[in-house]
């Protein structure tokens, strides 16, 4: 098989594992009733208590205009809240309310795209996992 076969296969490779799971995440999304951007921003703010929306934004990579309308969303649901920085009076922190901090550990629970990978990696031994790992990341430096 030449160069080209070889990159058009492995690229549908790639693209048909992450759109099964992206369907898979947006439909465990769907069933806690938030979005996944809702819910990365949920999963960040539990890791990381205190972020501003900016430094969210910075850190999921997303358009500043959409984070604040998922932070203004899960506000309103009462997952998140807004507080006033006491070094900084113009910033607002995030941090999860005990419903939000519930809900990312149902869906670490349920999700089905991580339940679905982790069943699907059980065929693998642990070297083989490390291998794919190791090849993800160099593949990913090279672009």
């Amino acid at each position: 098989m030449d160069d080209h076969c070889h990159t058009a296969e492995v690229y549908r490779s790639f693209f048909s594992v992450a759109r099964q799971l992206k369907r898979l995440a947006h439909q465990s999304a769907a069933e806690a009733g938030l979005t996944v951007h809702q819910l990365d921003i949920l999963r960040l703010i539990r890791t990381v208590p205190g972020l501003t929306q900016k430094e969210v934004t910075e850190r999921l990579r997303m358009p500043k205009s959409r984070v604040s309308l998922h932070i203004d969303a899960l506000v309103e649901k009462e997952f998140a809240v807004r507080e006033i920085s006491p070094q900084d009076r113009r910033e607002t922190l995030l941090h999860l309310t005990p419903a939000g901090g519930a809900l990312c550990e149902q869906y670490d629970r349920e999700d089905l795209s991580r339940k679905a990978l982790a069943g699907a990696l059980r065929q693998f031994s642990h070297d083989e996992i490390e291998r794919l790992l190791t090849m993800h990341e160099r593949l990913l430096n090279e672009l």
